[in-house]
């Protein structure tokens, strides 16, 4: 009995150290890809192309600089097909490799902007912004604002304000994404769709506001009355928030504070979105949230409505 009992303890011991022995030389041949290349992802997620690249540290505008061959990796691990399913072709990842070898974890690389940086990077945007526009305007870009009655546009003001943020928001964006992450990385910026509806939205009104005035002023001329809306000085605060007479307007104020709240949201949201900045292949700008843009398009709508019941010179 007590050599029955030996040898069943001594088969228990051989049995765990040469699963031991096994796990320990599985774990040496495992290893770490601290920066890849996503080149291909198998359509079931099964597996996935990767060429290894060096830490980029210190050569972060070094075009090509990643390894001449890639290699493919089994995905057998759940929670790794979860993570891969989130990465696309072209981002750079963190991965770990067991001995098989398949993907057992796997991340995307990213890199931390500090403060003054994005500060940098959104006042120089913003910068090569006002100057472009002074540029084309030939030392004058107020005048981008101004109506043809000469007194500043509340239409003109919130789609030259908006376009203006949106691209100093992509100008910085694209600056820190090819400062940070190299040449790999200076594009592939797309803008999301509650963006691109509340810049359509500002264009929109612009181009109705326009045509519901023009039309107007026409129709008084054809009627006998030559200076329907005659000309003004113009006046910056006024005018955004008063009539052609210069009385308070409910309506122009109503979108001017829509219009400012929206812009302060978004370029407080872009700081926060350039914190961060993730080795992707595309990236999306920040996005407006549902009550922003519901917010604005009200204010829109009320703006147009009162072009539309008021009369050339009086609205």
């Amino acid at each position: 009995m007590k050599r029955y009992r030996l040898c069943i303890t001594w088969t228990l011991f051989l049995i765990v150290f040469a699963h031991l022995q096994g796990t320990a030389r599985a774990d040496s041949t495992a290893k770490e890809l601290a920066n890849a290349r996503v080149d291909s992802i198998a359509p079931d997620f099964s597996s996935i192309q990767l060429t290894e690249c060096p830490d980029q540290n210190q050569t972060a505008t070094l075009p090509n600089n990643c390894a001449a061959q890639s290699t493919k990796y089994a995905i057998n691990n759940g929670d790794a097909k979860q993570q891969i399913k989130l990465i696309h072709q072209g981002d750079h990842v963190k991965a770990s490799i067991d001995a098989t070898p398949a993907i057992s974890s796997i991340t995307v690389r990213s890199k931390y902007v500090g403060v003054s940086a994005r500060l940098f990077a959104m006042v120089f945007a913003y910068l090569v912004t006002f100057l472009l526009a002074t540029l084309l305007t030939r030392g004058h870009p107020l005048q981008l604002i101004i109506g043809q009655d000469n007194r500043y546009s509340n239409s003109q003001f919130q789609v030259a304000l908006w376009f203006s943020i949106l691209i100093a928001s992509y100008l910085a964006t694209l600056a820190l994404r090819f400062h940070t992450l190299g040449w790999d990385f200076w594009d592939g910026i797309d803008i999301p769709t509650h963006l691109f509806a509340l810049s359509g939205l500002s264009a929109l009104t612009y181009g109705a506001a326009k045509g519901i005035t023009t039309s107007k002023v026409q129709a008084a001329i054809a009627a006998g009355d030559p200076n329907s809306k005659p000309s003004g000085t113009p006046r910056f605060l006024l005018d955004l928030v008063g009539n052609d007479q210069g009385g308070f307007d409910l309506g122009d104020f109503q979108m001017l504070v829509v219009t400012l709240l929206a812009v302060a949201m978004y370029v407080v949201a872009t700081f926060g979105f350039l914190a961060l900045m993730d080795k992707l292949a595309t990236v999306k700008l920040p996005d407006v949230d549902t009550t922003i843009l519901s917010a604005f398009g009200l204010g829109q709508g009320a703006y147009l409505t009162k072009k539309v019941a008021g009369n050339p010179g009086t609205s």
